[in-house]
């Protein structure tokens, strides 16, 4: 993260001067992947010092908007910032690493929308319900299934509620929604495969080696 303050301590009133620590932030991984560039040029961002380029699941934390920035600024003058940048770290912890990994890519697909049709920043955050209709239906119309268009606004709302910011979503996104998911290719849903029972693991037990070490993974693994 760009962000590394100090764990320090300040003092706040409350019927008298009482001492408060500030909480630790999150632990970062030890071994961070770098940010790549997506190999499509059609989901490549033009550089911005609002989006810097770092991993998907810092998106949340570390891209901003005139929104945020002047939200932020109004807290700094009842909180630190370290208490403010905490809030939002943890904020983030609600869903998995690997699921914000996933809901990350709402906020790519999103700003590049914006950044081709020059929207301006102060209209990305709060996002209106015509803009991310106008999106979803020229972005994910006929290219995507629903739960990948759910996806992307899970993101775009988990982007909204860290920072603070209105996130609405009535009718109008609920019909663009519908409308898209009935254009999504055949290829964007995959069959459904019969369940495995107990009687397919007794078959594959009885075709397995088991004192061969390559046989006694896949059963285990089954």
């Amino acid at each position: 993260m760009p962000f590394n303050p100090r764990a320090t301590a300040h003092m706040v009133h409350s019927g008298g001067v009482v001492p408060h620590a500030v909480p630790p932030l999150p632990q970062l991984e030890s071994h961070r992947k770098c940010p790549r560039l997506s190999s499509n040029p059609q989901n490549q961002l033009i550089p911005n010092p609002l989006q810097p380029l770092v991993s998907a699941s810092d998106h949340f934390t570390s891209w901003l908007s005139p929104y945020v920035i002047s939200h932020m600024n109004s807290e700094l003058s009842h909180f630190p910032a370290e208490i403010i940048i905490c809030r939002h770290l943890i904020m983030a912890c609600c869903v998995l690493p690997n699921t914000l990994k996933d809901y990350a890519a709402g906020l790519t697909h999103f700003t590049k929308f914006c950044n081709d049709f020059a929207i301006p920043k102060v209209e990305c955050m709060p996002t209106s319900e015509i803009l991310l209709s106008t999106f979803i239906t020229s972005h994910g119309a006929s290219s995507v299934g629903k739960c990948v268009i759910k996806m992307w606004f899970l993101g775009l709302e988990l982007w909204h509620r860290i920072n603070d910011a209105l996130w609405l979503r009535g009718a109008v996104l609920q019909h663009a929604v519908e409308g898209s998911a009935r254009l999504a290719p055949p290829s964007s849903c995959l069959v459904k495969w019969d369940p495995v029972t107990i009687k397919h693991l007794h078959c594959l037990r009885r075709h397995l080696d088991l004192t061969n070490s390559f046989d006694i993974s896949v059963f285990t693994v089954a």
